[in-house]
């Protein structure tokens, strides 16, 4: 049997998801407990400790599953991308497994403890953020809010009933334009840029893997590209340990470690730049109705 990724299959030699019985040996198994993230950015962390890396983040309003909590930490996996890690279990709040009434749409939207935007904020809440509306109807000074539950207050016309959507990858990209990288950001905080692929699909009703590596593997088909002139607006084009995606006009869009910033490049000058071969570009097309 072919080893298990540890980034999306919850096992370690005490305990393991009780899914994977009798494909890992452990301890223990148990089926997980629901929770849902309730803060803005939550980092979800390879160890239980404050200075272990970050593998990515997990955004308010996203749920997750349990399968044990110590001294203030989760070890949980989270459901829309499968991703494994620790998260603070201050972020979360458990048993929640409610289905959100609406999202965030714009890329980011300020959380209060009161219903007054002058007051200061609790954190912010990223694009795509799913929520509770507990009741509506709040004015302060010609504003409206939305309070949460379990906990705070949002401006309603940052809401919307439906996740927010963009007409193509090309555009959900571009919205990101200018927002710091991050490593293992998912949101206008900071995204890296599997981070950016992946909520750029996310844009289009679309969940994709998390990292760079299962990205190659399961989006789209891969695309013989011999030059520039075999290229279509929204492939991703891969190098090792890094994904762009292709704006058209020989520009593409990502999240540059270099720069630290999601920006706009010339491909042939980046190619020149990284000592790239365009034949040695590996190149994803996800087209609609196919994978």
């Amino acid at each position: 049997m072919p080893a298990l990724d540890p980034r999306l299959h919850a096992y370690r030699d005490d305990l393991a998801d009780s899914a994977l019985r009798g494909r890992v040996a452990a301890a223990r198994y148990v089926d997980g407990r629901p929770a849902r993230v309730v803060s803005g950015h939550a980092a979800m962390r390879r160890s239980p400790e404050p200075t272990a890396p970050v593998d990515t983040f997990c955004l308010y309003g996203e749920p997750v599953r349990v399968f044990d909590d110590d001294a203030g930490w989760a070890w949980c996996q989270a459901e829309y991308d499968l991703y494994v890690g620790y998260l603070e279990t201050g972020h979360l709040a458990t048993g929640d497994a409610r289905a959100p009434t609406h999202h965030v749409m714009p890329l980011g939207a300020y959380r209060y403890a009161i219903p007054d935007l002058r007051t200061t904020p609790l954190d912010l809440l990223p694009r795509h953020a799913a929520v509770i509306v507990a009741e509506t109807g709040l004015v302060t000074r010609g504003t409206e809010y939305a309070r949460l539950d379990p906990a705070g207050f949002l401006p309603l016309a940052c809401l919307s009933a439906a996740p927010p959507r963009s007409r193509d990858l090309v555009a959900a990209a571009s919205l990101y334009l200018g927002c710091p990288y991050l490593w293992g950001g998912r949101s206008a905080l900071g995204l890296d840029c599997s981070g950016l692929v992946q909520q750029g699909f996310r844009d289009l009703g679309i969940r994709v893997p998390r990292d760079t590596d299962q990205q190659q593997g399961a989006i789209g088909a891969a695309v013989a590209a011999s030059g520039m002139h075999d290229l279509v607006p929204g492939d991703l084009i891969f190098i090792p340990g890094h994904v762009m995606i292709y704006a058209g006009d020989g520009v593409v869009i990502h999240a540059s470690g270099a720069t630290m910033t999601v920006r706009r490049d010339n491909l042939a000058e980046l190619a020149r730049d990284w000592g790239i071969e365009f034949a040695g570009l590996v190149v994803r097309r996800y087209q609609p109705g196919g994978n």
